[in-house]
């Protein structure tokens, strides 16, 4: 595939403007080879829950979130036109070619082979990395309900690497640059309640993201 777009589960809380996105992926879809990611949305919210409150180790709450990303998965297939949930990697392009939108339910995949540590340090944003790279993906598009990746004083950064990722806190997880490390794919952070900025990205056309540098 040419394209990873992660759908961040934040998107989700503002249902008319996720619906929206939802409709435009659809429609970019006949135009631009690509799959859907999902984030983990209520669905990990309610894991994280149950981690504090009953005090579940860190490998049973790794295998509930990446459960939530397929329940997210599933809920953004049912709302996006002409969407297909898909299990594995070689379905993506069996499912583009017949003119649907894969969304990659990532359960399966990772339960044959998960190279992550079981911890809150890995996040969708991680795992989405991992699979644009198994992917052989050539860009990788994170859409969250943010503009991109801001610098300590607030201010919007047009581009950062994996050194300041590891240095400063930021909307992707503290694993996200030991995956991406030396990863040959361009990554973009682009807000999603603003679906023509993510069809930018796709068409390589400048707006407003940030641009995280892999190497």
């Amino acid at each position: 595939m040419e394209v990873v777009v992660k759908v961040g589960g934040s998107l989700s809380r503002r249902p008319t403007a996720f619906k929206r996105l939802c409709l435009r992926l659809s429609a970019l879809a006949s135009n631009y080879e690509f799959v859907i990611v999902p984030g983990g949305g209520s669905f990990a919210d309610s894991v994280r829950m149950c981690y504090r409150v009953f005090r579940l180790s860190e490998l049973a709450a790794h295998k509930m979130a990446i459960l939530a990303m397929s329940q997210y998965g599933l809920l953004i297939a049912d709302i996006t036109p002409r969407a297909i949930p898909v299990y594995a990697i070689e379905e993506c392009l069996v499912v583009h070619h017949k003119g649907f939108l894969p969304v990659l339910i990532p359960h399966r995949l990772l339960e044959l082979k998960d190279p992550f540590p079981p911890s809150w340090d890995v996040t969708s944003d991680s795992i989405s990395v991992y699979i644009a790279w198994l992917l052989k993906a050539k860009k990788l598009i994170l859409v969250k309900d943010v503009d991109g990746i801001y610098d300590g004083q607030g201010r919007l950064m047009k581009t950062v690497d994996l050194d300041w990722l590891r240095r400063n806190r930021s909307c992707l997880d503290s694993y996200f640059p030991e995956v991406a490390e030396g990863l040959t794919m361009r990554c973009y952070v682009v807000n999603g309640f603003k679906p023509q900025r993510v069809e930018e990205v796709l068409r390589d056309i400048e707006t407003i993201c940030t641009e995280v540098l892999l190497n």
